[in-house]
């Protein structure tokens, strides 16, 4: 259900921004932890853009990195490949410095 709520305030952005137009792309940033929610967010933008301005638009999605910093030794070090543990001394867990969420980055009217 968070997709949902999430899409639509996407596509509110979207509405805000596009001032009436007709949107064509919509351009999002994606954090690491949320690829999964690509399709529910497409799915829900299908159904909720309909009869907006928003209608059929394309989805783009940037997968971005996340830092995080490791509280033993400071270490500052992007997350990769699903590794939650400190690159240089291994310890576990390390916290996210950024934000990991999905974003409207920009969008393509007409």
């Amino acid at each position: 259900m968070q997709e949902l709520s999430l899409t639509q305030n996407l596509l509110d952005t979207a509405l805000k921004n596009a001032d009436s137009k007709r949107i064509r792309n919509v351009n999002l940033l994606i954090g690491p932890f949320s690829a999964d929610r690509e399709e529910s967010i497409r799915f829900y933008w299908r159904d909720l853009a309909k009869g907006t301005p928003g209608e059929g638009a394309q989805l783009h999605f940037q997968h971005v990195t996340v830092d995080m910093k490791c509280i033993e030794c400071g270490g500052t070090f992007s997350f990769e490949d699903d590794r939650s543990i400190c690159m240089y001394c291994q310890s576990s867990p390390t916290p996210l410095l950024g934000e990991d969420e999905v974003k409207l980055e920009s969008l393509v009217v007409e």
